[in-house]
């Protein structure tokens, strides 16, 4: 089983670095800025997020425009960075150590997008199993959020999550993530010890 499963991982990977072959020189400096290896990228992080919804906050266009505008984008960079990264970058000056690099990238997105699959797939499980705890959960979530998107603005929200999104991989990098949860939940037992 142990087998099939690595087997998987490994097609899935090769699949997703043939997909990603066009961005590879983009992927490289974009993985770079998500997992902080400069200290000054959880800034330009956050100061891009915040000047692209400060300007949604300020111009307030419609949601359509927004999906228009981000799908019109979207579009124009698919068509436009691959020539251009051909262009700037030939073949020749892609080394050893950045196909080594771009492989780490592809294995650890692979193995996130089949870790979402089993989770996908153990929801659905527990759908088919298990209704009764399935749609009590789905009750409770989708309850809790609809209490917190009417009490709370839903572009901070957006930009929340869009924030915490983005930080996520640094975290999970640099370890903070675990020295943040880790003092959050000493506090909270602390509070109650006293």
């Amino acid at each position: 089983m142990a087998d099939s499963g690595a087997i998987e991982r490994e097609k899935h990977m090769k699949q997703l670095k043939r997909r990603m072959e066009c961005w590879r020189e983009l992927i490289l400096p974009l993985n770079s800025i998500l997992l902080w290896e400069r200290s000054w990228y959880p800034g330009l992080i956050l100061g891009i997020t915040t000047t692209i919804f400060f300007l949604v906050w300020m111009l307030e266009p419609t949601i359509l425009t927004i999906i228009s505008v981000t799908l019109l984008i979207s579009a124009l960079i698919d068509y436009i960075v691959p020539p251009i990264t051909s262009l700037l970058s030939p073949v020749n000056k892609w080394t050893g150590q950045k196909e080594k690099k771009l492989n780490e990238i592809c294995q650890n997105l692979s193995v996130i997008i089949l870790q979402c699959q089993s989770l996908w797939k153990l929801m659905l499980q527990t759908r088919t199993d298990r209704p009764n705890v399935y749609y009590a959960g789905i009750i409770t979530c989708l309850l809790v959020c609809i209490w917190i998107g009417s009490t709370v603005n839903n572009l901070l929200l957006f930009y929340i999550a869009v924030n915490a999104l983005l930080l996520m991989p640094g975290l999970r990098h640099k370890r903070r993530a675990m020295t943040v949860i880790s003092y959050v939940r000493d506090s909270v037992f602390h509070d109650k010890q006293s």
